[in-house]
C-alpha cells in the first residue's frame, strides 16, 4: 500500500497521545509532564509525519484508491494540525486559570481536544492497515 511508511508513526503518535490523554485524566495534574508530553506529540506530528510531502505522493500515485487515500490523510493531517495549535492554547488557559471552577472547565476542554486528536489518528492507523 502507497503509504505505509506512515503508519508507523501515526502509531506512535497514537500512543503519546493515548500517554497524554492518561495524564489529564489523572486524579493529580502534573502540568510539567503534560507540557512536556504535548511537546513529545508536537514533534512527531512535525519531524516524522509532516515532514514527508504529501503533494509529492499525488504524482506517484497509480491508482485512484492510493489518490482517495492520500485525500484522507491531507483532511485529517489538517484537522490534526489546527486542533495540536488548539490544544496548545488551552494548555496555556488552564495552566494560567486561578479559580478552581475555570480549571474544571479548562480541562474538560484539553480532555476533548485529545479525545478528537485520538480519533484522527486512530482513523488514519485504521485507514493505513487496510
Amino acid at each position: 500500500m502507497l503509504l505505509k511508511f506512515y503508519h508507523q508513526s501515526y502509531q506512535e503518535l497514537l500512543a503519546k497521545l493515548l500517554e497524554l490523554q492518561k495524564q489529564v485524566l489523572a486524579k493529580d495534574i502534573d502540568m510539567i509532564t503534560i507540557k512536556s508530553m504535548y511537546q513529545e506529540v508536537q514533534a512527531i506530528f512535525q519531524n516524522q509525519i509532516l515532514s514527508v510531502r504529501l503533494d509529492e505522493l499525488d504524482c506517484n500515485a497509480h491508482r485512484e484508491a492510493d489518490l482517495f487515500e492520500i485525500a484522507l490523510i491531507r483532511s485529517a493531517q489538517t484537522e490534526i494540525h489546527k486542533n495540536l495549535r488548539l490544544l496548545k492554547t488551552e494548555l496555556l488557559f488552564l495552566t494560567t486559570s486561578r479559580q478552581a471552577q475555570t480549571t474544571q472547565k479548562r480541562l474538560e476542554k484539553v480532555q476533548e481536544k485529545i479525545k478528537d486528536l485520538i480519533g484522527y489518528s486512530q482513523g488514519i492507523v485504521s485507514q493505513l492497515d487496510q
